[in-house]
């Protein structure tokens, strides 16, 4: 008798519960929510930007180091009205997360037949932490993410027959009494629904996309393929057709074509700067391969490609619905592994986890018959969630430098590293004077919060050492450093390198200058300016950050005096 009422509460109040799940992923979000530091980089050239020096770097360096075009446009907005534009990105960061998951259900619904497997899919979206996390970060990825599922979904819908009809569903009739996985075939009823409008609304949210980031022209290309496939497939006049056509392909390609040509007449090159760093360089499939499975082995996701391979006939046959998701979702993958991963949680993954977990409740609802075998896949899904976020930070799931998204975000707002925190006193030390000029691997929050000219040491701002600086890893966004002598020909000043912050106490004699100690190879031979020398910068109440003094200027000798800083002579350190 309680189970029935409740069952017959859910269903007489699911809109509610709908609502309450949304808004509960939603709190789970903000309580993941953190900031990544490149997500600067993006703030740093809408900043140039509101300030009428154009998409630019420094004021003088025309170089595309950002991927994500619009949300570089979106973000100058909070700066031109004067807000905060880390809040206005979480904002509008979870914004997009809900849009996500109502996209989510609505794809999982239309696939699946069945709103109660729908808010499964998305329950198992929104719980997992990667996806969760990436709702903020300041990052493009959970934009990207909504305009893949807003153009799957418009093609889903419109291509019903081919797509979303002719395979197993649940019977209306039955739905009140039958159990989720009792499944009826039906007949497609429906014809192609590719007006007008439609495909220029899907042309406009595939340009988004590519204007999002070029690297979903993966999914501009999967999705053309279909829709012009549905297209010539139907019976109809040669003048619909063409119409068709002309109606898909015309908003994509004078957006998509005005953009590159900008770029082109701007930054002088089609492919952005940080492609030559990327994938121009030293590049190991290897370590995007190991990507790829940590993601599984993490989330305890690693018995769904077996799974799939032996019961996912029943799911994909017949059903190209079903198959374009999975090409989406291979193809994604693969191109993951070839551009070796990320340093950043499986934050190249996010795009196509909603994907991933609609198969998954497909899968397990589907093709599986089997309750008991139905209920431990769902309770594996969701525990390997639990899993991931009690484990990740374990060293041996980081062997091959992934970033935890909490420690992403240590890196700005802890003391021990504190990087907004410099920016904003080397800013304030310097009066934000772009004639002080700074090199750092850590290209995000320093050069934002300090406006001082900024080279970045790992090249992702800088077209000389993007394609000619010294290649020392294979991981990505870290394989090519600045020279010495190139800091030295570009009139660096200080050279922070990899930033290092150390107790206010401590003294300089308690650690030796080595090679790397700067991220930049130093050596004994190399020809450094006499007057060299090390600086130590309080920046908080417990860190003062040492940096390696190179080319004088008259603001930082002032600064030096003003502020009693403490400066070492280099020939005293090298005397260690």
């Amino acid at each position: 008798m309680v189970v029935h009422k409740l069952a017959n509460f859910y269903r007489s109040h699911f809109k509610l519960i709908l609502v309450l799940v949304f808004l509960g992923l939603a709190v789970l979000a903000w309580s993941n929510r953190f900031i990544q530091d490149d997500a600067f980089i993006s703030l740093r050239y809408a900043d140039n930007l509101v300030h009428g020096q154009g998409l630019v770097w420094n004021a003088i360096d025309r170089v595309e180091g950002y991927t994500n075009f619009l949300w570089t446009i979106i973000l100058s907005v909070p700066l031109y009205l004067k807000l905060d534009p880390v809040k206005f990105a979480f904002v509008l960061g979870l914004c997009l997360f809900e849009l996500s998951l109502y996209f989510t259900y609505r794809l999982a619904n239309t696939l699946l037949q069945s709103r109660n497997l729908a808010l499964l899919a998305v329950i198992f979206l929104g719980a997992n932490h990667s996806f969760s996390s990436y709702a903020t970060s300041g990052m493009e990825t959970q934009l990207q993410t909504c305009l893949f599922l807003a153009c799957t979904l418009l093609l889903v819908e419109s291509v019903r027959p081919a797509l979303a009809g002719g395979f197993l569903q649940l019977d209306a009739r039955a739905s009140q009494t039958r159990p989720l996985t009792q499944m009826v075939k039906t007949e497609p009823v429906a014809q192609d629904n590719w007006s007008t409008a439609r495909l220029l609304l899907l042309s406009v949210l595939l340009s988004l996309a590519v204007l999002t980031r070029l690297d979903s022209l993966l999914l501009v290309f999967v999705v053309l393929a279909v829709v012009l496939f549905s297209i010539f497939r139907r019976r109809q006049s040669s003048t619909r057709k063409s119409v068709q056509t002309i109606s898909l392909l015309t908003p994509l390609t004078l957006i998509v074509g005005a953009w590159l040509i900008w770029k082109l007449r701007f930054y002088g090159s089609l492919l952005p700067n940080t492609f030559y760093v990327r994938v121009a360089s030293l590049n190991s499939l290897k370590r995007g391969a190991i990507y790829v499975y940590l993601f599984f082995q993490s989330y305890w996701l690693v018995l769904f490609p077996f799974l799939f391979s032996i019961f996912g006939k029943r799911l994909y046959k017949h059903n190209r619905g079903w198959l374009m998701l999975l090409l989406l979702t291979v193809l994604w993958l693969l191109y993951v592994v070839a551009v070796g991963g990320d340093f950043m949680e499986f934050r190249f993954i996010v795009p196509v986890l909603p994907f991933i977990f609609i198969q998954i409740v497909g899968l397990t609802f589907v093709s599986i018959r089997r309750v008991n075998l139905q209920v431990v896949l769902v309770l594996l899904v969701l525990a390997g969630s639990l899993h991931h976020v009690l484990t990740f930070t374990n060293p041996s799931l980081r062997y091959y430098d992934i970033e935890s998204t909490k420690g992403l975000s240590d890196l700005l707002t802890q003391d021990r590293t504190d990087w907004s925190g410099i920016g904003r006193v080397l800013g304030e030390s310097f009066a934000y004077d772009a004639n002080v000029s700074i090199a750092t691997t850590a290209g995000g929050a320093i050069p934002f919060y300090s406006h001082l000219k900024a080279i970045d040491i790992l090249g992702l701002n800088d077209v000389w050492v993007a394609r000619h600086g010294e290649i020392i890893a294979s991981k990505p966004g870290h394989q090519r450093r600045a020279t010495l002598n190139y800091l030295l020909e570009r009139k660096v000043n200080l050279l922070i390198g990899h930033p290092q912050m150390v107790p206010l106490d401590s003294d300089l004699r308690d650690v030796a200058l080595t090679d790397y100690y700067f991220y930049v190879k130093i050596t004994k031979n190399d020809s450094l300016p006499a007057n060299s020398r090390i600086v130590e910068i309080p920046i908080n109440s417990k860190y003062k950050l040492r940096v390696l003094y190179l080319v004088e200027n008259p603001l930082v000798e002032g600064a030096i005096k003003r502020k009693g800083w403490v400066t070492y002579p280099l020939e005293h350190e090298r005397q260690q």
